[in-house]
């Protein structure tokens, strides 16, 4: 495969970074320096006293292709919420409905969904989420901009024959049919859905990436043969950290996981704010027929990066490209999210609290608050939770901002340490929890930073876990139909999907404590012999008995259950 070089001294131009960033976060944390608050927080919305309707829509896929016209849907929500989040608007219940978590006695919606030349109408439960609602665009011409898409939804009580009327908005990515590489994003489930790697063709299907971030110029480019060894390991992508000094060796690699059926992630972290360059490498590497996602800003909340420039390359990559969605991380627990986010579908955590020191920082000597300091994990505690909590924080920020849908949260389990403000490396137990409790709140991805140090714990349990991951895990989270609930028991977080027939529990301890935790306090209470209705299918430092889970610190397992 030949790709366009043309933007190689553009590209060399880029790669000169600036100066070392005097604030991170937005906080002072050098001892030279005076405490000021860094501003940029979230706001969170006001509490409100009667009911409001959270009323959305989004296209089930986003994009859509020519082949797919006649196949097309919409997703609607209309939940019931007491909070002023984006687009909340007050609506006039019966008054014998009972709380927001009950549907009963709420009637229905009647929603229409208006797109070009498209109109379609149905009834849609009141309380509902995940309503699918089939629209035929085969009558839409397929082009790079994206059509706007008014959805509205009137609603009559059964307490008063005045109707209420809402509104809101989406767009609809309907691209002509390619055969080169196209990403479409489930957004009834925020899982990606792929093509086969290697270009020859086949069907869409859902696809969770498993792969590390390994350095281009320093590894990769000077040993080709990792490629075939984390292909054999069972992993799926792999995520080169630029510069690409060498584009005829990068070419190879594309080549290389190609042949393999392993997927790329572009990254442009070190460039992104030049949107010349931007252009050049997009029109360059759209095409590949293994391209996963671009990536563009890394960690530009840190770096305190121009609030609009994720959100400018963001727009110009869909100019160009819209055949594969865009990826951002964020590193910072609290400052400038709104802005950043505007600049990806997928957005990324990689908060690394594990061998921190919370308080005080051993590489700038000077305290860590929520005003100043770096300790290496924003606002941290320094144990498994701060994940749970940055990834959960992150989606509950998106779905306040309206994008609940439209954009998802993944993670980077930390994979590192033994320096700087890390006074130790993660545990292949620790980085499996940190793993864990990232899909038991919502990402779909396990990408991690390439080890330094700790290869034989980490990478070891990671190869241990592709298979159980592709094939246990994925069929689960990526189901459309699948139900969730996420729990915390005692410092245990568990995620349970039931998708009809069976359940799948995974777990974690999160904390430095034996705990035990009855099958109730998961969702299972219905288990009347764990001897038959539960397999185990991993565990390390956890076991079962007849009436629930047992934990030493740090504790994890997953589990497949049919109960009665």
């Amino acid at each position: 495969m030949k790709y366009n070089k043309s933007f190689a001294g553009l590209l060399a131009a880029g790669l000169v970074r600036g100066s070392l960033a005097q604030t991170w976060c937005g906080k002072n944390f050098m001892s030279n320096q005076s405490v000021v608050p860094p501003g940029g927080q979230f706001v969170l919305p006001t509490q409100s006293a009667e009911p409001l309707l959270s009323f959305r829509c989004a296209p089930v896929f986003r994009p859509y292709l020519q082949e797919d016209a006649k196949s097309a849907a919409f997703v609607v929500d209309t939940p019931i919420v007491y909070d002023w989040i984006t687009g909340a608007e007050p609506i006039l219940l019966p008054s014998t409905s009972g709380s927001s978590g009950s549907s009963s006695g709420l009637g229905t919606v009647s929603v229409t969904i208006n797109v070009g030349s498209v109109k379609t109408t149905t009834n849609v439960p009141l309380n509902a989420t995940n309503f699918q609602i089939p629209v035929d665009i085969s009558t839409l011409k397929a082009q790079k901009t994206a059509y706007n898409v008014g959805c509205s939804a009137t609603y009559t009580s059964s307490s008063s024959s005045k109707s209420q009327k809402f509104k809101t908005s989406t767009s609809l990515l309907y691209l002509p049919d390619t055969n080169a590489s196209v990403t479409k994003t489930d957004l009834r489930t925020g899982a990606l859905w792929v093509r086969p790697a290697n270009g020859k063709g086949g069907a869409f299907a859902p696809f969770v990436p498993q792969g590390f971030y390994i350095n281009f110029d320093e590894y990769l480019a000077t040993n080709l043969t990792m490629i075939d060894q984390l292909r054999a390991d069972g992993f799926n992508t792999i995520h080169p950290i630029p510069p690409y000094s060498n584009l005829t060796i990068f070419e190879e690699v594309v080549n290389k996981t190609a042949s393999a059926g392993m997927y790329i992630v572009y990254d442009m972290r070190s460039n992104y704010q030049n949107l010349t360059a931007v252009a050049q490498q997009v029109e360059a590497y759209a095409s590949i027929p293994n391209l996963l996602n671009w990536e563009t800003a890394h960690e530009p909340d840190g770096n305190s990066d121009p609030l609009g420039a994720a959100q400018s390359t963001y727009d110009l990559i869909y100019q160009i490209d819209g055949y594969h969605p865009v990826s951002i991380v964020l590193n910072c627990e609290d400052y400038n999210f709104s802005p950043y986010v505007e600049g990806a579908d997928i957005v990324i955590q990689d908060a690394y609290p594990i061998g921190i020191n919370a308080t005080y920082s051993p590489v700038w000597h000077t305290v860590c608050t929520p005003d100043f300091g770096h300790c290496g994990c924003d606002n941290c505690n320094g144990t498994l939770y701060d994940i749970r909590a940055r990834i959960q924080t992150y989606k509950d920020r998106l779905n306040i901002l309206g994008f609940d849908r439209t954009k998802s949260v993944w993670t980077t389990p930390q994979a590192f340490g033994s320096g700087a403000y890390w006074n130790t490396t993660p545990t292949g137990q620790q980085w499996t929890a940190m793993g864990f409790t990232s899909f038991s709140h919502g990402s779909k991805s396990y990408q991690y930073p390439t080890t330094t140090g700790n290869v034989t714990t980490i990478e070891g349990t990671a190869t241990n876990l592709t298979v159980i991951i592709e094939d246990v895990i994925q069929p689960f989270i990526v189901d459309p139909n699948a139900t969730f609930t996420s729990y915390d028991h005692l410092g245990v977080d568990a995620g349970l999907w039931h998708n009809g027939t069976a359940y799948l529990l995974v777990v974690a301890n999160l904390v430095n404590a034996i705990v035990y935790v009855p099958w109730a306090d998961v969702g299972l209470g219905s288990i009347t012999n764990s001897t038959t209705q539960v397999q185990r299918i991993f565990s390390v430092s956890q076991n079962t008995n007849a009436t629930g889970l047992n934990f030493l610190p740090g504790g994890i397992g997953i589990y497949t259950a049919t109960p009665p």
